[in-house]
């Protein structure tokens, strides 16, 4: 999934004002998870990563993004296109975000820096 929507980014036209909320998004998700604030990390995940975390960890989403493995806090470089984004954190992972009508929400976080020959591994992805 999470290289669909790296694919589905290159191919696509950028769109700068949503630059600021997709990287806010990132952040927060990040600043939330590694204060081990689940409840908050949550609020920020699309309902299928959502979904996906609780199923593959057996147990609520507030309490299952706490194992996630994330590194990274402040975004590099950040890629919007149509209804997809990415954002490489500095020294850290590629988080991937889809628009909702919620606004921006994760997608997939916690993957390996896009390697264009193979997909990324991620620690969560819908």
């Amino acid at each position: 999934m999470a290289a669909a929507a790296f694919a589905l980014a290159l191919a696509g036209c950028g769109r700068s004002g949503d630059r600021a909320n997709v990287q806010s998004v990132a952040e927060r998700f990040y600043a939330a998870a590694g204060a081990h604030d689940g409840a908050r990390a949550c609020t920020w995940l699309s309902a299928g990563a959502r979904q996906a975390l609780e199923q593959d960890e057996s147990e609520p989403c507030a309490r299952a993004v706490e194992h996630l493995k994330l590194s990274g806090r402040r975004s590099g470089r950040v890629e919007v296109y149509s209804t997809n984004a990415a954002v490489a954190l500095r020294g850290g992972d590629v988080v991937y975000l889809e628009e909702t009508p919620q606004g921006w929400r994760v997608s997939a976080a916690g993957c390996s820096a896009p390697a264009y020959t193979k997909p990324a591994t991620c620690e969560l992805e819908s």
